[in-house]
Order: structure tokens, then sequence, then C-alpha cells
């Protein structure tokens, strides 16, 4: 492999959709200041390559096989702190974006951003001074999602996942149905989902559940 050229971005895929991932690959390659010098459907097909140490922006699929997405980020800036971490995702999710930022990931991105943005932002990505370019997002959602659950939140949310009543959950903890229904909503309220199903989706993707 060639050595790095001045003024080309070089660019890794990780993605678990063979055609979405090689359709991305074929654009961005068609731009002449960027360079796809690896891809695949997880992490460690990129991070363990060779050309690991070429790569200045890492795309990363959210919804991945493994350890969640948060975990990878910061494995990555551990390991490669000169990479920049873009995560590409279906979801206009808040939380998820919060912690995915917080975990180090320099921007997200959503799947159906034109092309000529997403160009725009990986360029950006490499930008020692560049804040993150995001979707607008209302303020109280935003506020919502920088609200970690407490303790005793984790542990109500872990029996839910468990398929747990509120009454079952009130027994095993010791508290009253009144206390977890409380809870719950607290659980809801600050992972910005209005069910059981959504609140279990939003914390498996957080990693709130590993």
């Amino acid at each position: 492999m060639s050595g790095p050229r001045p003024g080309i971005t070089h660019v890794a895929i990780v993605d678990d959709h063979r055609l979405f991932r090689e359709g991305l690959a074929t654009i961005l390659s068609a731009v002449p200041t960027i360079r796809v010098v690896a891809h695949g459907e997880r992490p460690s097909d990129v991070l363990d390559s060779p050309e690991v140490a070429a790569i200045d922006v890492l795309l990363l699929d959210v919804e991945l096989d493994g350890p969640p997405a948060r975990t990878t980020i910061a494995t990555v800036r551990r390991r490669h702190p000169h990479v920049r971490v873009v995560v590409l995702t279906m979801h206009r999710d808040a939380v998820l974006r919060r912690a995915l930022l917080d975990a180090g990931a320099v921007d997200f991105v959503t799947k159906d951003t034109p092309s000529r943005e997403l160009v725009d932002r990986i360029v950006r990505a490499t930008s020692t001074d560049a804040a993150p370019v995001t979707f607008p997002i209302d303020l109280v959602t935003e506020a919502r999602a920088g609200t970690p659950l407490s303790d005793r939140e984790l542990e109500v949310l872990r029996l839910v996942a468990a398929a747990r009543s509120n009454a079952e959950i009130a027994s095993e903890l010791g508290l009253a149905v009144g206390t977890v229904k409380r809870h719950v909503y607290n659980v809801f309220r600050k992972l910005d989902v209005g069910t059981r199903v959504g609140a279990i989706a939003t914390a498996n993707r957080l990693g709130l559940l590993a």
C-alpha cells in the first residue's frame, strides 16, 4: 500500500449490511479527496488489518453484533487515537447520540444524509477543532438525554428487560408497586421512550444491559 498523500482523507467503513457498505465505498471512492482503505462487517475486520495505521476516519454502524457501539468507540480512542469515529445510524435518537459522542465519536450521521453532506462531514471530522455537526434535536429531549439513570433505575430497567411485571419487580426489590411505577416512569423519561419495548431497545443500543 502506498503511503498517505497530503489532502487525502483515508476512510474505513464498518457495517454489517454488505450492499450498503460496498455501495458507500463506491460512492466515497469516486471523491478525489477520499480514499477508502478498508471495510468490513465487524470492527475487527478493520481495526486488526494492516491498513489501520492509515485510517483517518472510521465510519461505524451502530447496529452490529458484538460489543455495544460505545465500547467499540472507546476501544478505538484508546488503541488508535489517530482515528476519528463518525457514527452511521438509521436512528435519530437523542440518548444514543449523546452516549456515543460522550464515548468519543466526533459526529453522529443518519444514513439518509445526502452523500455530498456526508463527504463534507468526513473531511470535517479530521479537523482537530471541529465540533460535531449533528441534526437538530428538541432541547427538552436533549436535556433528558443527558440525565443518567440511577443505580435503582438500572436495577428496575434490567428487571423490565427480564419481562418482570411491576408487582414482580416490587417483590424482588422490596419496594412498593407505586415506587416501581415511578422508577419505570423515570427510566422512560430519561431514555426518551414511551414503552417497555422502546426502553429495552434503547438500553441495548447504549450497552446498559450488557
